[in-house]
């Protein structure tokens, strides 16, 4: 005999469920209880140190372009070797849920986070003045983006920024603080742990990548999905890629 549905007594009442429905709550609970908040912070914090030296070191060996990419997968190597370690299902812990609907809303929120981030780059230059790192930042972009070959390792970079970056900071580190507290302090942690990921001694990129991150942040929990936020993340830096190339002829 084939078991299809799973009988659930609560508060008196007996709940029937599909076999299938069972499996996704049962894999709900057993990954609340093994996936640890402190646990996912000091993965965060094993990601930035990675991210600091490995990725310093191969910026000096291989140049800003190829580590610009390896940087980024950097980011995502201890969060997801920490859920795969702990048998976890990563696709629906995360939200990965590719359908029309959460790539138009990724896309639009790109847009959108490129409005807020210009309101706030142009607010914070009024008050700290220019960000050097900044401008930094953008200059290599610039010089890099004069041949092919710097292009493209730019553009795969910055699009695996929105990937890599929202699987950390969002599906992994904000959902799994959000299982255990509330949503304000999950969105908060997380989103200061991504402002100091881009750290910045003037602050004031520190400051708007926390404003981002708190966007960021809410679109994630409002929808239930890492796609859309990856998509938006990398929407947003590919437009201002596309704008800095341009500014450039």
């Amino acid at each position: 005999m084939t078991w299809n549905t799973s009988h659930r007594l609560v508060e008196g009442n007996l709940f029937v469920y599909s076999k299938k429905e069972y499996e996704k709550r049962r894999i709900h609970v057993t990954n609340e209880n093994i996936v640890s908040p402190l646990a996912a912070i000091l993965a965060v914090t094993a990601s930035f140190l990675l991210v600091m030296f490995v990725g310093g070191a191969s910026a000096i060996l291989l140049g800003y372009g190829p580590a610009s990419i390896l940087s980024e997968l950097l980011v995502i190597l201890v969060p997801l070797g920490y859920l795969w370690s702990k048998h976890v299902d990563i696709r629906n812990y995360v939200g990965i849920e590719i359908k029309r609907g959460t790539i138009v809303k990724g896309v639009a929120f790109g847009g959108v986070l490129l409005l807020f981030d210009l309101v706030v780059a142009t607010t914070l230059t009024a008050i700290f003045g220019p960000s050097q790192a900044v401008v930094e930042s953008n200059k290599i972009v610039t010089d890099l983006s004069s041949s092919y070959l710097g292009l493209l390792y730019i553009t795969i970079g910055l699009a695996l920024a929105g990937i890599c970056e929202e699987f950390t900071f969002r599906a992994f580190l904000l959902n799994t603080i959000n299982r255990r507290y509330s949503f304000l302090s999950a969105l908060t942690i997380s989103s200061l742990a991504f402002g100091l990921f881009h750290f910045d001694p003037q602050i004031v990129y520190v400051i708007s990548t926390f404003l981002a991150g708190l966007v960021l942040g809410y679109i994630y929990h409002r929808y239930n999905s890492y796609v859309t936020c990856a998509l938006a993340h990398s929407t947003l830096n590919l437009i201002v890629l596309t704008i800095l190339v341009l500014a450039s002829k």
